[in-house]
């Protein structure tokens, strides 16, 4: 079951870390195409702007849970070498709690912020005017992925330090 678990995370991680990067591309060749439709035919532009926020927002919040999975974001790793290895395992378990906390939390008011824009038809108010409830989602389905990324990383570390 742990395994399964892990594997879909895993798995999970890496559409994660797949979208992000579409995310980006598409956000790139829409600022491209923002560029030339203002420069040669000196059209104002509307949905484009808008629509880059959203993908970069979308990005950063849903390919943060592969960020995790790669042991890629930001640690005090000079701390390490004051401790020993099995202090180093315990002091990833604390900051990995306190880490999960955080994105329970953060998933909690999203789903608040989503729950209320969706049922009172909030939207952005410019001239495309799309619902707020599309890129609100980003934060909860980030959130929800971390939640289950730092409860795999929290799995695997009790298993690399057998605390247990």
């Amino acid at each position: 079951m742990k395994n399964k678990y892990l594997n879909f995370c895993h798995y999970a991680s890496q559409a994660c870390g797949a979208f992000a990067v579409g995310a980006l591309i598409l956000s790139i060749l829409v600022i491209v195409e923002l560029v030339f439709e203002r420069y040669f035919f000196q059209r104002a532009i509307t949905w484009q702007t808008e629509l880059v926020t959203m993908l970069l927002v979308a990005s950063t919040f849903i390919g943060s849970a592969y960020v995790l999975s790669e042991k890629a974001h930001v640690s005090m790793e000079w701390i390490y070498d004051f401790l020993s290895n099995r202090n180093i395992i315990k002091l990833k378990i604390f900051t990995s709690f306190i880490s999960l906390g955080f994105f329970l939390i953060l998933f909690y008011f999203g789903f608040l912020m989503v729950e209320e824009a969706f049922v009172k038809n909030y939207t952005t108010g410019t001239v495309w005017d799309p619902p707020l409830w599309i890129p609100y989602s980003s934060m909860l389905i980030g959130s929800l992925l971390m939640i289950l990324q730092y409860i795999a990383e929290i799995i695997k570390l009790f298993d690399e330090g057998d605390l247990r």
